[in-house]
């Protein structure tokens, strides 16, 4: 029988290899989301609840997530400029 800790791995593992993300390979399962610049952000629509990482955001680098409409600063809740 398999530890919980096995279990967790290869679900986390199967739901990234689905959705095509990037995962470091220790046992944290460090989830790395894409990076983009303000310029190339792309449409929030296309990814309504996705997460990324803007590397050129005035104010310093951050994580946005799309509100269906556009992109939003994770902290603060405004929108990518």
């Amino acid at each position: 029988m398999s530890s919980f800790a096995e279990i967790r791995s290869i679900a986390w593992s199967t739901i990234v290899e689905a959705m095509g993300l990037s995962v470091a390979t220790d046992a944290t399962l460090l989830l790395q989301v894409r990076t983009f610049t303000v310029a190339g952000v792309p449409s929030a629509a296309t990814y309504p609840r996705g997460l990324i990482y803007v590397s050129n955001e005035a104010g310093g680098a951050t994580l946005a997530f799309s509100d269906g409409s556009v992109w939003r600063r994770v902290q603060d809740r405004a929108v990518v400029s």
